[in-house]
């Protein structure tokens, strides 16, 4: 209580204190309690100590007097609630004083628990499938790409049932993406997970392009393997690595490191709409945040994937892809690029409906 007390008057500034003192000792008739406080002169400590367990009920009075029913109302609250908050608690007022008052023997509970419950993991010992879209005509250095994505679908042991779709028009996209969808859906064994790498040129508002230029919006393709379109894929992983374009800015970042020529992955913008797959079990992983460049070198070959890389042949057999993509982004984040002698700059975006934790090594 008599932390309360100080609390309440410490919140008064001298000016009202010296008020409140003086209506506490008024030679006016008193009122119940204040009458007992003639003598006092109304600092928290003496008030605290002299009416030990009344002194709130004493300094409520004084304080409708001095004009400040905030602090009366909040000290009321407190009392009420029989809770010995810190000071900090008193200065919020009526409903929102009662809202935020909790009881600390939850949190206790939660602190002294002994045991971390460990993050729970996909099963991955089943048939992992993958899927790869490469468009190479005007993106010199993909192949350096497809070469890369080979090497680590056969390091994790990744089937690809239906092929790779190389330098595909923007309409043959979809449907080769369709006949993978349905090949996992018609397949006998169990998946374990799926990857699909999507490597083009891109627009803003989630679009990819083939090598006409004519384009495909991600959503359509997120949604061929959501929980109604591909139930074998119900609960699993669904991994996506967008390597394209997001728009045409550049991030310049702050000083310039090298002027090794890029090519970025990107033409002009088109209007569509991009939302965030509701769908679960889903990990995207972009290249470049939402409306900017995505960087490819000519010898090579894309800068995510070069940095996905060196990561992967270090801690790819230990890591959960979590952790992976984290330290990949922060390696593409320390380097500075150029495009025509300008300097640029590459951060990596994910989006995760993920609920375990995904672990490459077989």
């Amino acid at each position: 209580m008599e932390r309360l007390v100080q609390a309440a008057l410490a919140r008064l500034s001298e000016e009202e204190r010296a008020r409140c003192a003086f209506y506490l000792r008024g030679p006016q008739p008193a009122r119940g309690a204040r009458a007992e406080l003639r003598g006092a002169d109304g600092s928290p400590a003496q008030l605290a100590q002299r009416y030990a367990g009344r002194a709130a009920e004493v300094l409520r009075e004084a304080l409708d007097d001095v004009g400040r029913r905030d602090v009366r109302e909040a000290l009321a609250g407190q009392e009420k609630a029989g809770a010995a908050a810190a000071p900090a608690a008193v200065l919020r007022t009526g409903e929102q004083q009662t809202r935020n008052q909790t009881s600390d023997t939850s949190f206790k509970g939660r602190t002294e628990q002994s045991d971390y419950d460990e993050l729970d993991t996909y099963d991955m010992s089943k048939t992992r499938v993958a899927f790869l879209m490469c468009v190479t005509t005007g993106r010199r250095g993909a192949e350096k790409d497809i070469e890369v994505m080979n090497k680590w679908f056969d390091k994790y042991r990744f089937e690809t049932p239906s092929g790779q779709c190389i330098d595909p028009k923007g309409t043959e996209i979809l449907p080769a993406l369709e006949e993978f969808r349905d090949q996992i859906n018609q397949s006998e064994d169990e998946i374990s997970c799926c990857l699909i790498t999507l490597m083009s040129h891109g627009r803003s508002h989630g679009l990819i392009q083939g090598k006409d230029r004519d384009t495909v919006d991600l959503d359509d393709i997120f949604a061929l393997f959501n929980n109604i379109q591909c139930p074998k894929l119900q609960e699993k992983p669904k991994i996506f690595i967008i390597q394209a374009c997001r728009g045409g800015k550049e991030d310049h970042g702050v000083e310039e490191i090298e002027h090794e020529f890029k090519e970025a992955d990107c033409t002009c913008n088109l209007i569509a709409v991009r939302r965030l797959p509701t769908a679960s079990d889903y990990y995207v992983v972009y290249s470049t945040q939402k409306g900017y460049v995505s960087l490819r070198n000519t010898e090579k070959g894309s800068r995510m994937i070069e940095a996905m890389d060196e990561v992967f042949s270090e801690q790819g057999m230990k890591w959960h892809i979590g952790d992976l993509f984290t330290k990949i982004n922060k390696n593409l984040v320390h380097e500075t690029f150029s495009i025509h002698g300008c300097p640029v700059k590459e951060t990596i975006v994910v989006e995760s409906t993920l609920t375990k934790a995904v672990y490459f090594a077989p």
